[in-house]
């Protein structure tokens, strides 16, 4: 029997500077859930993520900000992170936030690449969470 338990705060940063894959998750215009897999970073309590200007996840957080990062494990033991809070485009100069994003899944040569691909293609916009609700466990074999 799996017994599960709740990460404490060692466990759960640690857990989050692994590159997992986040499962994003908004509400589409008819109040539908969208959820697609993207990169992400956590840093200082706050979880960046960037994303096409003109996609699907950006429009509906513009339409409504509340969002969903859902971060599991693919391996045990089994553990996962659930937050939510409204999400903030964040201004300014943020191409720096871009490749240490990209970086922490593809290497910095890489991650740098990755972003000029999806710049070249697109506007990027990078998404900030502060969570306001957090749902955290593991699970350990007993």
């Amino acid at each position: 029997m799996t017994k599960m338990t709740k990460m404490n705060e060692i466990q759960f940063n640690e857990y989050l500077s692994l590159p997992n894959i986040a499962h994003f998750i908004t509400n589409n215009e008819t109040g539908y859930p969208h959820s697609v897999p993207v990169w992400y970073e956590f840093v200082d309590g706050c979880f960046y993520v960037f994303a096409p200007a003109n996609s699907a996840k950006v429009r509906n957080l513009k339409h409504n900000p509340k969002l969903t990062l859902s971060i599991a494990s693919e391996d045990q033991p089994y553990r996962y992170v659930t937050v939510s809070g409204n999400a903030e485009f964040i201004n300014g100069d943020y191409q720096d936030k871009l490749v240490s994003i990209a970086s922490r899944y593809e290497g910095v040569p890489g991650g740098e690449e990755i972003v000029a691909e999806f710049q070249a293609q697109s506007e990027i916009v990078l998404i900030a969470l502060k969570p306001s609700n957090r749902l955290v466990t593991f699970s350990s074999k007993d």
